[in-house]
């Protein structure tokens, strides 16, 4: 909860405070399991399912864009040693998705929400190649 929860809350707590009424954005990191069934994820999914819904009432208190992203399998970070043992194989032999994702698949959906102007706020988007659409 501290790492996964905590942690980025207060970060963005004082990002807001900081920010005033400037045009500034938060996009806090989620996974896609925050939303969508994956056995054995209870506790990570836990704290990132609360870090999403917290991201939605703070886009609805504070003046500053708040968003999440939500990242499925990836082939980086936590997830590239899973992936690199093969854990996830089967995802892309039962063409479940197409491929694993990528840092810069993550990285496009961060930039889209800290464009500036953006007018959106209060959303997740996930990045999974479609994996919660089949999970």
């Amino acid at each position: 909860m501290r790492t996964n929860f905590i942690g980025p809350v207060l970060l963005a707590r004082d990002f807001a405070a900081a920010a005033g009424d400037r045009d500034a954005a938060i996009v806090f990191i989620s996974t896609m399991q925050a939303t969508t069934v994956f056995s054995g994820s209870t506790t990570y999914a836990a704290a990132k399912a609360a870090l999403t819904h917290t991201a939605r009432i703070l886009a609805k208190q504070w003046k500053i864009r708040v968003n999440v992203v939500a990242p499925g399998v990836n082939n980086a970070g936590m997830a590239e040693q899973s992936v690199q043992s093969g854990k996830y194989d089967s995802f892309i032999e039962k063409k479940v998705i197409p491929r694993f994702g990528r840092p810069e698949d993550v990285a496009r959906a961060i930039l889209f929400f800290l464009e500036p102007d953006n007018y959106i706020t209060g959303q997740v988007l996930t990045v999974d190649g479609g994996l919660s659409l089949k999970m």
